[in-house]
């Protein structure tokens, strides 16, 4: 994890204003998800590499649960529950332009450019 000072935020606010301009301008929408989900969600859609770099843990109820390692899933998630159970139809003008720029974990070998803590740009 990492602080970020003001003159640090300030360029990050920059580049991410960016992001958005782009995104908006291609016409996308911005979307997020849960930072903490299900483990299973990252089991079962993510790869071995991935849920080896989970920071997971169980909660007071005692659900097993994972701070968000990557956006995938979560919007895998999310575009599964457009869909309507009884034909299948998804609930939403296709083709969906979402966006986002979430704060993802994950433990692994810390080297220049290569955080445990992230930011991950996704058009999809």
């Amino acid at each position: 994890t990492r602080d970020f000072f003001p003159g640090e935020m300030r360029l990050q606010r920059w580049l991410f204003d960016r992001f958005h301009e782009v995104a908006a301008a291609y016409g996308f929408v911005e979307y997020d998800a849960p930072v903490l989900e299900s483990e299973e969600l990252y089991k079962r859609k993510a790869g071995e590499e991935i849920t080896e770099q989970m920071y997971n843990f169980r909660d007071k109820e005692g659900a097993a649960v994972a701070l968000r390692p990557e956006m995938t899933p979560s919007l895998a998630r999310m575009v599964l529950q457009l869909m309507r159970a009884e034909t299948g139809a998804i609930a939403a003008v296709l083709p969906l332009k979402w966006y986002s720029v979430p704060q993802c974990w994950r433990f692994e070998t810390t080297q220049r450019g290569r955080k445990r803590e992230h930011y991950q740009w996704n058009m999809d």
